[in-house]
């Protein structure tokens, strides 16, 4: 009598996975992902078999986007690191913009301001309002329009100076437009930062507390350099969006001062060609007199 065959026997045909209907499944490799030594890898988490698409394949954009240094890093810093990121990339747009509507308003270029002093001084309004007109600098344009006031007696001078400040002021609001969000970005990020910081320390010595007398110290050091990373972000975040904050209010400081010497030269204009027809009148009367 023939030996019973044992099912559990040793062989390739025993060991070949077999589908419903008593065929040969495919190959084992492709229900799991073979390590180096020909062994299935083992997802540590679930106890299953790592899939060979899910190792071998190409992979998503999110997948590659969430596996930047930069992004693992936000990502593991939670909700407040999304917030930082979002904070960060508002002040970097907002940044741009004020860049690209600087430029767009000729705000660098007020170098036009002593040849229009020159212009005034020598009585020629005309070629003044000319330069005005081919510039593009806030200041330009109020010295323009100041230029069509009359300013012969002192009520008319005080009328188009209240008129010409006015219309400065607009003109500096609406350069500062978006600087509020650019100082509440300095100022709330490190706060936020701080704010994780604080909340991931409550979470590590709450594990700590629940470990007992079985404390792990990579569970504090893993909690507690979880925690200052929003820290560190909160500060990334801060000391740019500062940097840019203080450059642009600079910035627009710069075209105030400027707007405010335009200002004064349109107003005054009369004044200003009458004391420069005396000095040459009284450098003449002194030449006369050294001969």
């Amino acid at each position: 009598m023939s030996d019973p065959v044992n099912p559990l026997a040793v062989s390739d045909d025993a060991q070949t996975p077999l589908a419903s209907d008593g065929a040969l499944a495919p190959d084992a490799s492709a229900t799991g992902t073979l390590s180096a030594d020909g062994t299935v890898m083992v997802d540590p988490d679930t106890g299953l078999p790592v899939e060979t698409m899910a190792t071998t394949g190409t992979g998503s954009f999110a997948d590659g986007f969430t596996s930047l240094p930069v992004i693992e890093q936000v990502d593991r810093a939670g909700v407040v690191g999304w917030i930082l990121a979002a904070m960060a990339l508002i002040g970097l747009v907002l940044f741009f913009y004020k860049l690209v509507g600087f430029l767009r308003q000729g705000v660098f270029a007020d170098g036009f301001v002593r040849d229009i002093e020159n212009h005034l001084s020598a009585g020629e309004e005309g070629k003044a309002a000319n330069l005005l007109s081919r510039r593009r600098h806030p200041a330009a344009r109020i010295g323009l329009s100041g230029m069509a006031l009359s300013v012969a007696t002192a009520s008319e001078r005080e009328a188009a100076s209240d008129l010409i400040a006015a219309r400065a002021r607009k003109e500096v609001d609406g350069l500062n437009g978006g600087l509020r969000i650019m100082s509440a970005i300095a100022v709330l990020s490190p706060l936020l930062g701080l704010l994780g910081t604080v909340m991931g320390m409550i979470e590590a010595f709450q594990k700590m507390e629940g470990a007992g007398s079985r404390i792990d110290p990579s569970v504090l050091s893993g909690g507690i350099w979880l925690a200052l990373l929003t820290t560190a972000i909160g500060l990334v975040v801060a000391i740019p969006a500062t940097a840019f904050h203080m450059w642009m209010q600079g910035v627009i400081n710069r075209a105030a001062a400027v707007m405010e010497d335009v200002c004064t030269m349109v107003v005054n204009r009369s004044e200003l060609a009458h004391k420069a027809t005396l000095r040459v009148t009284n450098v003449t009367d002194l030449r006369s007199a050294a001969e």
